[in-house]
């Protein structure tokens, strides 16, 4: 897929109301089976639903097709560790998952960062939080968001130190 095709296909995707998203999801796999903008947001939605073996097989088709989607490979490993785990929150799996394969950097492409910017929730007063926390909260996963939230506001914070070290 072409860079200017892709950033296209971001901005309609941001434009369209979240409950006609799945129709157009299907609509474009049909006719293009390996499109990684959409496969990677398919991927995000399944993650929201808990359907973490689909959600990782969209998000290794989106990182094959457009290996710049460096979160996509991430959430794909992560997704499977999730699996493992049965029904354990996503977020102490993921950060497991990044910390396993050496604290991986994502969105440092231009086209990930708009994919990202485009489905990005107003920020929760994450100024005071480490990078990271930053850089998760920008995943257009809400189930993530929420434990990011609920991780840096809790008691517990204390047990997710890389999303609270300072800045």
């Amino acid at each position: 897929m072409n860079r200017p095709r892709a950033t296209n296909m971001i901005a309609h995707y941001a434009r369209c109301a979240p409950d006609k998203l799945p129709g157009l999801f299907a609509e474009r796999l049909a006719s293009e089976p390996r499109c990684a903008v959409t496969r990677y947001l398919l991927g995000c939605q399944c993650f929201d639903r808990g359907h973490s073996a689909v959600a990782v097989r969209h998000m290794m088709i989106a990182h094959h097709a457009e290996p710049c989607l460096q979160s996509a490979a991430l959430l794909a490993f992560a997704g499977l560790n999730w699996v493992s785990r049965g029904n354990a929150a996503l977020l102490p799996v993921l950060l497991e998952t990044w910390e396993e394969f050496r604290r991986p950097e994502f969105d440092r492409y231009r086209l990930e960062r708009r994919l990202l910017d485009a489905f990005s929730e107003p920020d929760p007063g994450l100024e005071h939080v480490a990078p990271l926390a930053r850089r998760l909260w920008r995943l257009p996963i809400r189930t993530l968001q929420a434990q990011i939230r609920a991780a840096i506001r809790s008691r517990d914070a204390v047990l997710y130190p890389q999303l609270t070290a300072p800045a």
